[in-house]
């Protein structure tokens, strides 16, 4: 999405100075809009910051491995992509309909023409963090698909 535009950061020298410098100032300004964003619509779920990791995120260390990881994900992407056909255990994935990150009509279920054994589920209404806003529903599907995968 565009609101992720600035973790574009294709050089690593310019990554590395922005992670030592910039980076966790910056996440800590922006913080409660790039948590409306990600939570949407839903609110963060107060324990999120501590019990949910939120806070790990503001280290240089992981503001430049997050950045080269969404750099390399044009190159890097595409290969996994062409082998998802090999996987042979059940998959499933999860997308809240609301997600204003990732798509669940591009990301989700177009994964179903892609892998044979994949079960996608939709939580209407719910955004990207279903882990922390529908835990229980997020439990119930993952122990699903575990069940389907240790028979």
């Amino acid at each position: 999405p565009p609101q992720f535009a600035a973790m574009y950061v294709p050089s690593s020298r310019r990554r590395w100075l922005l992670s030592q410098t910039v980076a966790v100032p910056m996440s800590l300004k922006y913080a409660p809009r790039t948590l409306d964003f990600v939570f949407g619509p839903q609110a963060m779920t107060p324990d999120y910051p501590i019990a949910g990791g939120g806070m790990a995120g503001l280290r240089p260390a992981h503001y430049y491995a997050t950045v080269t990881d969404f750099v390399a994900i044009g190159d890097t992407l595409p290969p996994y992509e062409a082998r998802y056909g090999a996987i042979g255990v059940p998959v499933g994935v999860i997308f809240g309909t609301a997600d204003r990150v990732l798509d669940y009509r591009i990301n989700g279920l177009a994964m179903a023409e892609k892998l044979r054994d994949v079960e996608i589920e939709t939580l209407d209404g719910i955004g990207h963090m279903p882990q922390f806003v529908a835990p229980e529903r997020v439990e119930a599907f993952v122990r699903k698909i575990a069940g389907r995968a240790f028979v």
